[in-house]
């Protein structure tokens, strides 16, 4: 279960303990290995182990042009993964989001095949998967003028099919991601 975690960590850890002022082969000084930060780990669910492990196994270790981020998720759990300084946080597993009613498929949005729930925040926009086995949230500051969410999307395609519909034109209600708990 926590394999990936521990070679995402093991990744990041070995680029952390390379001497922050040695330079490249070209000359050009190494990046300086990002702090760590701490998570609200999503909360415990035996039914999110199995769809998380395998999505953990899928992610890339950099998303885009970020870098990754070690995580220390509170309370521990090997769901949380991050990238960048200010960092996207990814965590697999949350609860349903709380704006996912019907009706709410006029808000969803679809990257790769996948579809989300933004929801705007003060400082990010947290977005969470609705048409997945688990609810997925990547929370993303505002400073992003582009979420990074399609290496994301992609990853969770590959790995998680849909399991509900988002199309409102939908006849068969029990069909829509609005209508699953």
């Amino acid at each position: 279960m926590t394999l990936p975690f521990v070679v995402i960590l093991a990744l990041v850890l070995g680029n952390a303990t390379k001497d922050p002022k040695k330079t490249t082969d070209s000359g050009t000084p190494t990046p300086r290995p990002l702090a760590p930060i701490t998570v609200v780990a999503p909360p415990a669910d035996p039914a999110a182990v199995a769809p998380c492990t395998t999505l953990l196994t899928a992610l890339p270790v950099q998303l885009s042009d970020l870098a990754p981020r070690i995580v220390h998720p509170k309370p521990d759990s090997p769901f949380v993964v991050g990238w960048g300084d200010p960092a996207v946080v990814l965590r697999c597993g949350v609860a349903r989001p709380v704006g996912l009613k019907p009706g709410s498929a006029d808000l969803v949005i679809g990257v790769d095949g996948v579809f989300w729930l933004p929801i705007h925040q003060k400082n990010a926009t947290v977005w969470t998967t609705v048409d997945r086995a688990v609810y997925v949230e990547v929370t993303v500051p505002l400073s992003y003028r582009q979420p990074p969410l399609a290496p994301i999307a992609d990853a969770i395609a590959k790995v998680l099919p849909p399991v509900c519909v988002v199309d409102p034109k939908e006849t068969d209600a029990s069909k829509l991601c609005t209508n699953r708990k």
